[in-house]
């Protein structure tokens, strides 16, 4: 997401946070439709590690969620296996969701999210939110929802502002130009939701 357009200050300029952070922050948001060319690879090697069925996979990614040890390799293909084989729509998302793990980026060492980041989904008021915390700074990233599908776990939704707080005080804000996108719940239960996104990649969400 490119934010270009000059940021409003709200109190005495701080020193802005680095531009290394902010793509890490809206990397859970970027997102490619087709399945990523690492995928089959990925559910080839966790088929070849881990026991067929769904609750050995569903093992696998609680433990992912939680303790974060498991190989990204293994996680995202476990994930591509879920998608395949075991898919469970999320018919109701709404809440707060912890992002995890994601494929946005090819890095493995990038896959497990390094920083708090939430992701907030209020259907109801038609609200989203990124929200991220790095130190003393908090980056939200907010956004209208333009449409839900119980049936098959879709999200359409468009991020329009992101507020960035330095010790709980906004600082900045911006009003960037982005392109909507969709992220299909196709698992949710026990949780855990997986969902891919509208640009590319899978993504590994806990309650």
């Amino acid at each position: 997401m490119m934010l270009k357009q000059p940021l409003q200050t709200f109190s005495t300029p701080q020193a802005r946070p680095s531009n290394n952070r902010h793509v890490c922050v809206c990397r859970a948001a970027a997102s490619t439709t087709a399945a990523l060319p690492s995928e089959a690879e990925a559910v080839a090697a966790y088929q070849a590690s881990t026991a067929g069925g769904l609750q050995p996979c569903l093992a696998l990614l609680k433990k992912a969620a939680t303790e974060k040890s498991v190989q990204p390799q293994l996680v995202e293909g476990a994930l591509a296996y879920l998608e395949q084989s075991h898919p469970k729509p999320a018919a109701d998302i709404d809440g707060t969701w912890r992002l995890v793990f994601s494929t946005a980026t090819s890095r493995r060492f990038l896959q497990y999210i390094p920083v708090q980041e939430d992701f907030v989904i209020q259907l109801g008021a038609k609200q989203c939110a990124l929200e991220s915390v790095v130190g003393p700074f908090s980056f939200n990233i907010r956004g209208q929802i333009t449409g839900w599908d119980g049936a098959t776990g879709a999200m359409d939704f468009q991020f329009t502002a992101v507020d960035i707080l330095l010790l709980g005080k906004q600082i900045w804000r911006v009003t960037p130009k982005t392109k909507p996108k969709t992220y299909t719940f196709y698992f949710e239960d026990q949780g855990i939701a997986a969902a891919r996104s509208s640009a590319g990649g899978l993504a590994l969400l806990r309650k």
